[in-house]
């Protein structure tokens, strides 16, 4: 599986996320944020070995994979969107939710197989630790 840039958002990244690369290692998943996106002294290598990741769920209609784990330090659900996470909140539009909305299922569009693709990698990768 070749690596896919995404946007990691957990309680400690905040809404925005984090920008960087997930990769997909032979017994770890692993998020390696860019440089110039984080602040290596608060959020380096994220890595998730195959035996705590517990459920591996795509985002309906949207370009989000959902992870959830029991990494200790790491909070038990990490979302990663595969697009910028959108600000709905500082979106100007007249109706920020349908604005986001759109942006998102538009954006699914796009990156529907890919993440398809993700899951269905993860998923064969865990069963085969026997997790």
């Amino acid at each position: 599986m070749e690596p896919s840039t995404v946007w990691m958002v957990h309680k400690t990244t905040g809404r925005a996320g984090v920008r960087g690369d997930l990769i997909l290692d032979q017994d770890r998943l692993i998020f390696r944020p860019e440089l110039r996106a984080a602040r290596p002294e608060i959020l380096g290598e994220t890595v998730f070995a195959l035996g705590d990741i517990r459920k591996v769920v795509r985002g309906r209609g949207t370009p989000l994979l959902e992870l959830h784990v029991t990494t200790p330090g790491i909070p038990p659900v990490v979302l990663f969107y595969f697009v910028r996470p959108p600000d709905m909140y500082s979106s100007g539009a007249l109706n920020p939710r349908s604005a986001v909305a759109l942006y998102l299922q538009s954006a699914n569009i796009v990156y529907s197989e890919e993440i398809a693709s993700w899951v269905e990698a993860i998923r064969e990768a865990t069963s085969a630790r026997g997790v």
